[in-house]
C-alpha cells in the first residue's frame, strides 16, 4: 500500500500483483522440509527447471525427509471492501478520506480496523443492532412513480418500524436527501461492489421522519420520534438536527429533553449535533441531558470552521469544510486557508431532490455536525454490537468507551474546543483495551 496526495487531497493506493501471484497461497522458491533425526526445519531451494509441487513430490521420496511441503504464505487479516467510490474498484477510500485511519489522515476514524474487529467479534458491520435515524426520511424503498429505492443502502428488510412524523403516514421517505446521506454514513451497503462504504453496513436502521423538504420539523414530533424509536427497541438514536440559537435551555423544549432522558434511562444511545453556528455554546438537543454532543471535524481533524463548541461537547468526528484558526484551537494542525473536503456518500442527489425527482442517486458530498453525529452513532452501533463492552452496554458506558477511545486533539485532555476528541473506531472496538465504567 502507498500513500498518494491529488490536489492536497491524501489518498491511499492499494497495490495489487498480477492475478498469478494474487491467488498464489506459497512461496514460489522454496519449500520446507524435516529430516528424520534432525532438529527443526530445512529451507530447500526449489531448482529454476523445477516447480514448487515437483520439488515436494521428489523430497517426498527420499526416506529421510520426515514431511516436506509448501512454504504457504499468510498475510495481514483485514477487510478491504471493493466499493468502487468514484475512482473504480476498491477505491472507494479515494472519496472516503474520513473512514481511513488516523496515521494516514488525521480526520480519519479508522474504519478498516473497527470493521475487522467486529467481523472478528462475530458482529459484522454492527449485525442486530438498531439506529433510529430521526431526519428528513430515508430513500429505503420505491413507492409509485416518482420514489425510487437507493441502491446502495441495505434491504428493505433491514429497515424497520418506520415512521413519518410529518407525513403522518408508516412510509418516510426523503424529499431532501439529508437523511438519507446520514443513514448512508450510518449502514451503507458496504463490500457489494456499488457506490460508496458505510459504518456499521450490517445494522438495522429505523427511519423516522421529523425534518420537511426544506429541513425544518417541530420539536413536538422530535419528542413523538424519540419517544418512538425508544419503544421500538432502537439501540442508538441519531439526531443530526439542531434547534436555534434562540433555544437555550431545556425548560423551552422540555418535551424533547424529557424524550432523551426516557430514551437514556431504557438503554438507548441518544447522538446529536453539536450545532453548525460556530458558537461557545453546543445547540440543542444535544446539549441536554443524556444526549452524547458531537462536533465537527475536518480532513486534517481541526475542528470545522462551522462547528460549535463548549462545556457540554463530548466527541468530534468528521464533517467536512475549513479548518478553524490555529489560534482559535490551540491544534497546530489547522490550515484555514487549505482546501475543504465534504464528507462523501452515495445518496439521494439533492438538486434533482428540489425539483421534485426522487428518482437520481449518486456520490453527494456534505458538510456540518450532521454528517459529524452519523459517525458517532455508527461507531457506537458498532461498538455495542461486538461485545467490548459487554452484551448490552448502558448509554454511559457507550459514551465513556468512545470518549476512553477518543484520539486527543488540541489542548492535553478534554477541552471545549474538541471535547475528548476524535472518534476512533479501531480504538473503540479493540478488546485488548478494557472497557471502563461510568
Amino acid at each position: 500500500m502507498s500513500l498518494i496526495v491529488l490536489g492536497g487531497l491524501l489518498a491511499v493506493q492499494a497495490t495489487r500483483a498480477p492475478a498469478a501471484s494474487a491467488a498464489r497461497s506459497f512461496a514460489p522458491d522454496q519449500v520446507l522440509v524435516h529430516y528424520r533425526g534432525d532438529p527443526g526445519e530445512t529451507r530447500v531451494k526449489v531448482p529454476p527447471d523445477e516447480s514448487v509441487a515437483g520439488t515436494v513430490a521428489r523430497l517426498r521420496e527420499d526416506p529421510a525427509v520426515d514431511y516436506a511441503h509448501p512454504d504457504y504464505l499468510v498475510r495481514a487479516a483485514r477487510f478491504w471492501p471493493n466499493d468502487p467510490g468514484s475512482a473504480g474498484r476498491g477505491r472507494w477510500y479515494r472519496d472516503q478520506w474520513n473512514f481511513l485511519s488516523p496515521t494516514l489522515v488525521p480526520g480519519g476514524v479508522g474504519m478498516p480496523g473497527g470493521w475487522q474487529q467486529a467481523i472478528w467479534d462475530g458482529a459484522p458491520g454492527g449485525q442486530g443492532v438498531t439506529v433510529a435515524v430521526l431526519d428528513s426520511g430515508v430513500a429505503y424503498r420505491k413507492k409509485g412513480r416518482r420514489y425510487r429505492r437507493d441502491p446502495d443502502l441495505p434491504p428493505r428488510k433491514r429497515f424497520v418500524d418506520p415512521k413519518d412524523l410529518v407525513g403522518g403516514d408508516r412510509i418516510p421517505l426523503d424529499r431532501d436527501g439529508h437523511g438519507t446521506h446520514v443513514a448512508s454514513t450510518i449502514a451503507q451497503t458496504t463490500d457489494n461492489g456499488l457506490g460508496l462504504t458505510g459504518i456499521a453496513y450490517g445494522a438495522r436502521i429505523m427511519p423516522i421522519r421529523v425534518l420537511n423538504r426544506r429541513d425544518v420539523g417541530k420539536g413536538s414530533d422530535v419528542a413523538k420520534g424519540i419517544r418512538f424509536a425508544t419503544r421500538h427497541g432502537a439501540d442508538v438514536i441519531n439526531l443530526s438536527i439542531e434547534f436555534e440559537p434562540t433555544v437555550h435551555h431545556c425548560r423551552q423544549i422540555r418535551s424533547v429533553c424529557d424524550a432523551i432522558q426516557g430514551a437514556a434511562d431504557r438503554g438507548a444511545t441518544v447522538v446529536a449535533s453539536a450545532g453548525n453556528h460556530d458558537e461557545h455554546r453546543v445547540a440543542y438537543p444535544a446539549a441536554a441531558h443524556g444526549a452524547i454532543a458531537v462536533g465537527a471535524t475536518t480532513y486534517r481533524g481541526c475542528s470545522a470552521d462551522y462547528s460549535n463548541y463548549g462545556t457540554r461537547l463530548d466527541l468530534m468526528a468528521p464533517g467536512g469544510g475549513t479548518d478553524k484558526t490555529k489560534a482559535v484551537t490551540n491544534d497546530r494542525g489547522c490550515r484555514p486557508n487549505a482546501p475543504g473536503y465534504e464528507v462523501r456518500q452515495y445518496s439521494l442527489l439533492p438538486t434533482a431532490a428540489r425539483n421534485g425527482n426522487y428518482r437520481k442517486f449518486g456520490i453527494v458530498g456534505r458538510r456540518g455536525t450532521s454528517m459529524a453525529a452519523a459517525h458517532v452513532s455508527g461507531v457506537a452501533a458498532l461498538l455495542i454490537a461486538d461485545g467490548v463492552c459487554g452484551p448490552h452496554p448502558t448509554p454511559s458506558k457507550v459514551a465513556k468507551r468512545l470518549e476512553d477511545s477518543a484520539v486527543d486533539r488540541g489542548s492535553p485532555g478534554r477541552d471545549d474546543m474538541y471535547g475528548h476528541g476524535l472518534v476512533d473506531a479501531a480504538r473503540a472496538t479493540n478488546p485488548r483495551d478494557a472497557c471502563r465504567r461510568k
